[in-house]
């Protein structure tokens, strides 16, 4: 039963269906709770850092991991020239280094790195000090996504946090916590 079918059912009136523009499309997807990351390429002079929650695991063999950033944007162009990005899960409490990142003025080069932490992973990219996950990849496969380029990468490492801690969350236009950890 659908939805609209469901309130019909119970005597509400269906949601009005209309025709979503970008605003409207984006507080609706923000309805969905999504990890935050912040991706990086390069180090040092090269360092490249951008928050992102489009991130996705497409496949065990080969290893892959799914990105999607702007097609103008700067980490665009730094991901084609080093072919490969590193996507680092933050943890809860980062919430400012998220903020940071998400900017449009945000730092590069040795600045961001500063901020980001030393720690160079195998690809050649910064892994952020006191994330979860960071998980270096090599650009496998590049597809054009509207005002986004979708970009496929090859998992070349992972590098986990010592200790456990809770995924920083984004929902509904802010920062969450999860109200109990999952087993796993």
């Amino acid at each position: 039963m659908t939805i609209s079918a469901a309130m019909a059912a119970g005597g509400g009136a269906p949601p009005a269906q209309l025709r979503p523009d970008g605003a409207t499309y984006r507080r609706a997807m923000g309805l969905m709770p999504t990890g935050v990351t912040v991706i990086t390429c390069g180090s040092g002079d090269r360092t490249e850092a951008l928050t992102a929650s489009s991130v996705t695991s497409v496949s065990l063999d080969p290893l892959l991991l799914l990105i999607s950033i702007g097609a103008h944007g700067r980490m665009r162009q730094r991901i084609d020239e080093h072919g490969a990005f590193t996507v680092n899960v933050l943890a809860s409490g980062q919430e400012d280094l998220s903020a940071v990142f998400a900017a449009h003025d945000r730092p590069g080069g040795p600045a961001a790195q500063q901020i980001l932490g030393t720690r160079v992973g195998r690809t050649g990219n910064v892994l952020v000090s006191g994330a979860l996950l960071s998980v270096d990849c090599r650009v496998e496969h590049r597809y054009p996504g509207g005002d986004h380029v979708i970009v496929l990468g090859r998992v070349e490492a992972l590098h986990t946090r010592g200790d456990p801690a809770a995924p920083l969350v984004y929902h509904r236009g802010g920062y969450a916590t999860l109200a109990q950890e999952v087993a796993v």
